[in-house]
């Protein structure tokens, strides 16, 4: 049994992405574990196969080269966790969640649920959406994307950023 075998190519996580007509159209796939893996497709089915074969061409190179294949990320099903979590912070970031919860109308569980879903949301946005807007549009630039791209280039790198509800610009933590 060869190595490329040992590994089941179809375990690796696969990222599909839309390419816009700029990038030449059609679909991008790549694979988070394995550095420069990608192919495309003019259909996200056509991107997925293409993708595999570029997995396998990956895994006999680096086996070639003497490097270590990444393992596929093992999948976690939902029911494996209990949705229960144990936090502990600073007494005073719990004053201050405490006191933002009470402002709200609502419990700090339910509190930090939500900044967590934020976090996660913008996270996800910031990877997926370019804001992009061509023409003289005053309140869109106002509220919007002069907003956006300060946000951005403050957070270029920094995972710790959050939006400030009462200012409607956004700053860096």
């Amino acid at each position: 049994m060869s190595e490329i075998n040992k590994i089941d190519i179809n375990d690796y996580k696969v990222e599909i992405i839309k390419l816009s007509n700029n990038d030449g159209g059609g679909f991008l796939a790549t694979v988070p574990k394995l550095p420069g893996c990608m192919s495309d497709g003019e259909t996200p089915e056509e991107a997925l196969v293409n993708v595999k074969d570029a997995i396998k061409c990956w895994i006999e190179t680096a086996r070639e080269l003497g490097r270590k294949v990444p393992e596929p990320d093992k999948y976690k099903v939902e029911d494996d966790f209990s949705g229960k979590l144990t936090l502990r912070m600073p007494k005073l970031l719990h004053k201050m969640i405490a006191e933002q919860a009470e402002k709200e109308g609502c419990s700090i569980n339910q509190l930090i649920i939500t900044y967590i879903s934020m976090g996660i949301g913008n996270e996800f946005g910031r990877n997926q959406i370019s804001v992009s807007f061509d023409g003289d549009y005053p309140l869109f630039d106002k509220l919007i994307k002069n907003p956006w791209d300060e946000y951005r280039k403050l957070n270029q790198g920094n995972r710790g950023s959050s939006f400030n509800i009462e200012n409607p610009g956004f700053k860096a933590l």
